[in-house]
């Protein structure tokens, strides 16, 4: 994930078919890359933008593939959703957002990005106030 790309790596097993010098270099250049998009700014924000680009790729995507079905289960098994599964938390104020502004099925998404269901057992199957409930948990956690 973009986010925390400060990551160092110390160890290493050799792959195989790849000579040492080439995993030290390989090694190498990812740590100094993660160290340079850890420090920019300018890198990270424009690394940011580009992973939005492609939420908002994939948000249309799933929503023209899914515009005239009504299973939930099909809606949440679309690749375009999976993928925005995949972009991990960078993807929660996006969705967030998403969210408030429509009545999408974005809940499956949200619990699977951060391991949480905050939606209160009352309110399991009233859309709006399973909303309410994320866009809360979403503000107590800094996301909106």
């Amino acid at each position: 994930m973009i986010m925390n790309s400060t990551f160092v790596k110390t160890e290493y097993v050799q792959p195989i078919g790849v000579t040492a010098e080439a995993n030290t270099l390989s090694i190498n250049f990812s740590n100094a890359m993660n160290i340079y998009i850890g420090t920019s700014v300018f890198v990270l924000k424009k690394l940011q933008e580009q992973e939005f680009r492609k939420f908002l790729r994939l948000k249309d995507r799933w929503k023209s593939d899914t515009l005239f079905v009504s299973s939930s289960t099909v809606m949440i098994s679309n690749s375009a959703y999976k993928e925005i599964i995949s972009l991990g938390s960078l993807a929660i104020p996006w969705i967030i957002r998403e969210l408030q502004k429509a009545n999408d099925h974005w809940f499956f998404a949200l619990e699977k990005i951060t391991g949480e269901n905050p939606i209160k057992t009352e309110n399991i199957g009233k859309v709006e106030k399973m909303k309410e409930d994320w866009i809360e948990w979403a503000s107590k956690n800094d996301y909106v």
